[in-house]
C-alpha cells in the first residue's frame, strides 16, 4: 500500500491542481524555510511560473534578501524535493 505522501507526490507531477497545492503548502512554511528574523520582515505575495514574489517592510531588506535570492531558492526547492522554484523577487510593500 502506498503512503498518502507518495500518492500526493505522484499527483503533483501530473495534475496541475495538485502541483499548485504543493507550491502553496511549501510557501505556507515560509517562516520555517527562511527563519524568524526574515519572516518578520517579509510576506509572500504570490507564486507565478516558479517565481516567488515577496514583499519586504523596508528597502534595506529588499537589498539584503536580493543578495540571498539563490540561497532561498535552494531552500525552497529542497523543501519541495524537486526544482519547482526558479527565482524569488523581493519588493517593498
Amino acid at each position: 500500500m502506498k503512503r498518502i505522501g507518495d500518492v500526493f507526490e505522484e499527483l503533483s507531477k501530473s495534475v496541475p491542481l495538485f502541483s499548485e497545492i504543493k507550491v502553496r503548502l511549501i510557501v505556507s512554511e515560509w517562516r520555517e524555510i527562511v527563519g524568524d528574523l526574515i519572516a518578520r520582515h517579509t510576506k509572500v505575495k504570490k507564486v507565478e511560473n516558479g517565481v516567488v514574489y515577496v514583499l519586504c517592510d523596508d528597502p534595506i531588506w529588499v537589498a539584503e534578501l536580493s543578495l540571498q535570492r539563490r540561497k532561498i531558492v535552494e531552500k525552497l526547492n529542497k523543501k519541495a524535493g524537486e526544482n519547482i522554484f526558479r527565482d524569488v523577487v523581493f519588493r517593498r510593500g
